[in-house]
């Protein structure tokens, strides 16, 4: 980069790939939260967890399991997003009736 060049749109770049990831990662930590907590108290989580998760509470249970969810989410939307934008610098758009 140039000294003359502004850093502005590499910094709305990669504010747009935080987004890109983060966004439907938390949207999919919402929907995982809600189907895994509807089934599984953390209470009991708790109870016959490791003694590492025996100080914690209900609330506390929630929030790490929306995180833990949220994080897993995080983990798969930057692969999936490493993955295309490698394919396409690759030149591996193979939509186009390619091998």
């Amino acid at each position: 980069m140039s000294p003359s060049a502004s850093p502005e749109p590499e910094r709305r770049a990669r504010g747009l790939d935080l987004a890109l990831v983060l966004w439907p990662s938390f949207l999919a930590a919402c929907g995982a939260s809600l189907l895994f907590f509807a089934a599984i108290d953390p209470a009991l989580l708790r109870d016959v967890g490791p003694r590492l998760f025996a100080g914690i509470d209900r609330e506390a249970g929630y929030a790490l399991g929306f995180v833990f969810f949220w994080s897993v989410g995080a983990v798969a939307s930057a692969l999936s997003l490493y993955l295309v934008r490698t394919a396409h610098h690759a030149g591996g758009d193979r939509r186009a009736g390619g091998p």
